[in-house]
């Protein structure tokens, strides 16, 4: 048998508070993270204005073939 806690008048089992207490830890945590926006891409760092244009039309014609094929 393992050991038990009296809390409130019930019995409460040791690793039910171990695992409440790590639930709390992460919790806290992903609360205390910078919250990120994911949808903004990387900027484009491009040693002249063509290639910088190149790369944004090879995304968009990407892009645009990845919305066919989930279309379909």
């Amino acid at each position: 048998m393992g050991a038990y806690f009296n809390i409130a008048g019930r019995k409460i089992a040791t690793h039910h508070l171990v695992l409440g207490v790590l639930a709390a830890y992460g919790v806290g945590i992903k609360a205390a993270l910078p919250k990120t926006d994911k949808t903004q891409a990387p900027p484009i760092n491009a040693s002249s204005t063509e290639e910088g244009d190149y790369v944004k039309q090879f995304l968009k014609a990407f892009e645009d073939e990845e919305a066919k094929q989930k279309a379909h």
